[in-house]
């Protein structure tokens, strides 16, 4: 992505001219909607180490240390220019969000090289690694006042938002309905397996376990499959039973 420095707006211009909370789209960037910057305010050049995670060590009580084992004989080096525009991670947004700065060295990883043949966890600049030692000057705090959006950006995703609304209030109700009789037709396909079946019909608890299955081999977040599903799965028979010709 090409970024001109005039396309730029920052987070509190962007509040006040499109009357959205900054909260609002610190949220959105959070959710892909939108991306953020900063612009750096120096040269510099940094140095980036792969490391692989360790374990948590207990060091008192109370006080956890995670171990991590930095890979220095494959150090990395970027160079920054002034005025450059460095786009914001998503654990730096979170940080935002929750903290209202983040570390200025998070700027910096993102630039790192791709690495496809070496294993590694995560990156750390070197004065991270190096953080312990009582001269070594530590990273400034990025805050809200140096945070820039694309204003075209935003302006398509409040766009997007005013048709939903819109459009939300007439089709809600269609979709769920869909929704459910995709759900129960998709269960009576799997009871034709004895496996999920239960006499003639669909058997709730063993697709439910199917579900939480297919959620892990995905790698997706379960939550909510548990404890929803079976009910949901009910509303679905139920729906299909009322949509019969």
């Amino acid at each position: 992505m090409n970024i001109q420095l005039r396309d730029l707006i920052t987070i509190f211009d962007a509040s006040k001219k499109f009357t959205l909370d900054t909260s609002e789209i610190l949220f959105d960037a959070l959710e892909g909607n939108l991306s953020l910057f900063v612009l750096s305010n120096k040269d510099l050049r940094e140095a980036l180490i792969p490391c692989k995670k360790g374990v948590l060590q207990h060091a008192s009580p109370g006080e956890f240390i995670r171990q991590y084992d930095p890979l220095f004989h494959h150090i990395k080096y970027v160079d920054i220019q002034l005025g450059q525009v460095l786009e914001i991670n998503e654990k730096s947004i979170k940080s935002l969000i929750v903290n209202q700065q983040f570390s200025e060295a998070e700027l910096y990883k993102p630039l790192a090289p791709i690495c496809d043949d070496l294993e590694f966890d995560f990156w750390e600049t070197e004065r991270e690694v190096y953080s312990w030692e009582e001269d070594m000057p530590a990273y400034s705090d990025v805050t809200l006042e140096r945070i820039y959006v694309l204003e075209a950006e935003v302006i398509t995703t409040k766009a997007n938002k005013g048709n939903k609304v819109s459009i939300s209030k007439t089709t809600t109700g269609s979709a769920s309905s869909t929704a459910l009789k995709v759900i129960g037709l998709l269960m009576h396909h799997l009871a034709k397996s004895p496996k999920y079946a239960s006499g003639t019909s669909p058997n709730r608890s063993q697709i439910k376990e199917l579900l939480l299955d297919l959620a892990e081999e995905l790698d997706v977040n379960s939550y909510g499959l548990s404890k929803v599903d079976e009910r949901l799965l009910s509303d679905a028979l139920k729906h299909i039973e009322s949509q019969k010709n």
